[in-house]
């Protein structure tokens, strides 16, 4: 009788461990899929940091076209008659439209915030470094938002140029334009001091992003490895 008991006890202990083992097994790859669901994400996310980057890149060009135009404006504002027509159209439309518009792709990160990986990643330096990271691009975008509005400009130069397609342009940002004469106005001066102000704010904050995403590259794969 003790011995049936026994065996019978036994038979109860092996079917425990058999089901905590089958138990911890699922569990474990639960884990490692999600594990590899949250590095497949995270390549992802590399993939837009690059295309960020590269976006960044032109949008830097563009503002410091439009920088050294409204510098020369400026600078030769009292001596515009030295200057030929074309010259300060060209100038004149260079600062003025030379302007971006940022559009990210943050479908990757929102997934994994969403679907709960973020509470995967161990470094919490990732963590960190992608939300700050998103929330400055909202702030770049609210930048390019008081730049692109600029309505007293837009009528000052429909009203005071020609347009003239055979004159150089640069990327399809500026409209080819020749001024009607050799002035601009001390209203149209201060307008264009204060979008300077905001062109140098943006890249201030470009360059700032652009050096956190460098770092920020190299904790994910850090994450990842």
């Amino acid at each position: 009788m003790k011995k049936i008991a026994l065996n019978y006890f036994l038979d109860i202990i092996v079917i425990i461990v058999g089901i905590s083992i089958s138990f911890y097994l699922e569990k474990q790859s639960a884990l490692a899929y999600k594990e590899e669901l949250k590095n497949q994400s995270l390549n992802r996310v590399l993939k837009n940091i690059n295309i960020d980057h590269d976006d960044f890149i032109f949008n830097k060009t563009t503002h410091e076209k439009a920088l050294n135009s409204i510098n020369w404006i400026y600078k030769n504002k009292d001596s515009l008659k030295k200057f030929s027509l074309d010259s300060i159209g060209y100038h004149l439309s260079m600062a003025i439209y030379c302007n971006t518009v940022f559009v990210d792709n943050q479908e990757e990160y929102r997934g994994i915030q969403n679907s709960g990986l973020i509470e995967l990643i161990e470094n919490e330096k990732v963590v960190e470094m992608l939300q700050n990271k998103y929330i400055r691009h909202e702030f770049i975008k609210k930048i390019e938002g008081f730049l692109n509005d600029k309505a007293v400009l837009d009528d000052y130069f429909i009203r005071n140029t020609t347009y003239s397609p055979e004159l150089e342009v640069f990327k399809g940002f500026v409209k080819p334009s020749t001024m009607n004469h050799k002035n601009i106005e001390h209203h149209i001066i201060q307008k264009l001091l204060q979008k300077r102000s905001l062109h140098e704010f943006y890249l201030y904050n470009v360059d700032y992003q652009i050096g956190k995403d460098s770092s920020l590259v190299k904790e994910i794969k850090k994450e990842i490895n």
